[in-house]
């Protein structure tokens, strides 16, 4: 199972690499730790607030990627230094490092793989006081496993409330698990309200699609993904599980 999820990270990886904007430094969770360590400049938490008040790195500013004003106040920031991004998975933090790079500043450090990384590598974070921790569609690792280990097939959408592709594929992931309750499991899994298990996982990005079978992973992916392709999916393995299943009768 290590070994199927590793190659999908990998894959992953390689797929965002390629889209990236060469003038934004792209650094891990432990470099970045040491940057902002060692050097005098502005570090930026892109989040949302109520994301910040439940995890964030010691002395970050906050500035909503969402909020309409986002663009104008990002670009209030000085030019004269270094400019370290984050958000939970890179993705809203690279975009705001392409605003500044377009803008002209030189200096433009994102955390590549968001805070879900840097709390894999158990980096320090801070949560504050009055933080009101997510519990919609939260799911424990003992839960999990039950969950996985089913004699059914079972589908994971991991994905996050802040994630623009999660929300995107929401009507279709009620439409299929209407559609195929009969045939397969489908299980939402809020990433924001599941950390203990997203770092069992080393899960770094959403939206991530899994099915699985007695614990086995059958399919993997990362990103957008067309009812199609999961439908296939779910037709092909059903057929297979069920001609499986008599022949063990």
């Amino acid at each position: 199972m290590k070994r199927i999820l590793s190659f999908a990270l990998s894959y992953f990886f390689l797929f965002t690499a390629c889209g990236q904007n060469p003038n934004v430094k792209q650094v891990n969770s432990i470099k970045f730790e040491k940057l902002i360590k060692d050097s005098t400049g502005t570090l930026l938490d892109v989040r949302t607030l109520g994301e910040f008040k439940n995890g964030h790195i010691a002395d970050a500013g906050q500035l909503n990627y969402y909020a309409l004003d986002f663009r104008r106040k990002l670009l209030l920031l000085s030019k004269d230094q270094p400019i370290y991004l984050y958000c939970n998975t890179g993705y809203r933090s690279q975009r705001a490092a392409e605003i500044l790079v377009k803008n002209g500043y030189k200096e433009v450090y994102n955390l590549e793989h968001g805070i879900l990384e840097w709390n894999l590598k158990n980096l320090p974070v801070l949560v504050e006081p009055d933080a009101k921790p997510d519990t919609e569609n939260k799911m424990e690792p003992d839960e999990f496993n039950a969950l996985i280990n089913s004699e059914k097939l079972v589908f994971v959408d991991f994905y996050a409330p802040w994630c623009a592709p999660c929300r995107k594929m929401m009507p279709m992931m009620d439409s299929l698990k209407t559609e195929y309750k009969d045939k397969v499991t489908i299980v939402k899994i809020n990433v924001d309200a599941s950390k203990k298990l997203m770092k069992e996982l080393s899960i770094v990005s959403v939206p991530y699609l899994v099915l699985y079978h007695k614990g086995i992973i059958l399919y993997s992916k990362y990103g957008l993904t067309e009812k199609q392709e999961l439908e296939k999916v779910f037709i092909e393995n059903s057929a297979i599980h069920t001609k499986v299943q008599g022949n063990r009768k």
